[in-house]
């Protein structure tokens, strides 16, 4: 019987977990940011260099998180991080190893590979991908795939899905990418 109760709370506690992530994807669709997202476009070239960020995610002006830069001859990217944030991510991802300091004194970390395809819940529109799916990425960055699509010239908007179950993504918020004349 102990078997049973175990199996069922295993169950309950499933659904449970997919149902707040389902209206969490539910509230973040129902957005004025998605209208502007599925509006944009593919960029006519791809991203190179810093862009500087704003993040959408949550009602909070201030975030540790100043933006991406991107390698447009490598498919690569990451993000840069003020210390008072790499300082919180390096003790929620302690054995995560390519934090880097930059000459700004700021800290790039989280490497990304670049693509681009449909949108992977917008079918209807091309996206630029950024997906953190990469052995040196720690577990909880791993299952992020940001979506960017073009606004403005110079100017992105991105969408982020998280990975809450093997084959279900969230969509959790948005992010403003906008092209900066000097690195953070």
């Amino acid at each position: 019987m102990m078997i049973v109760w175990i199996i069922a709370s295993l169950f309950l506690a499933l659904a449970v977990w997919l149902a707040v992530w389902k209206l969490v994807d539910f509230i973040s669709g129902k957005s004025h940011w998605q209208e502007k997202f599925v509006d944009g476009k593919l960029p006519e070239s791809p991203p190179d260099g810093f862009y500087r960020g704003s993040a959408y995610l949550l009602p909070v002006k201030q975030v540790p998180w100043l933006g991406k830069s991107f390698e447009r001859e490598n498919d690569l990217g990451f993000n840069i991080f003020t210390p008072k944030g790499a300082s919180l991510l390096k003790l929620m991802t302690p054995f995560y190893g390519k934090f880097r300091g930059n000459k700004n004194g700021n800290t790039d970390a989280y490497y990304f590979m670049t693509s681009t395809g449909e949108g992977f819940k917008d079918k209807n529109i091309d996206t630029f991908k950024l997906d953190y799916d990469s052995p040196e990425n720690p577990f909880l960055i791993r299952i992020i795939l940001d979506e960017i699509v073009e606004v403005a010239p110079q100017e992105f908007l991105g969408k982020v899905h998280l990975k809450v179950f093997p084959g279900y993504y969230a969509t959790i918020g948005y992010f403003g990418l906008k092209k900066a004349e000097t690195r953070a």
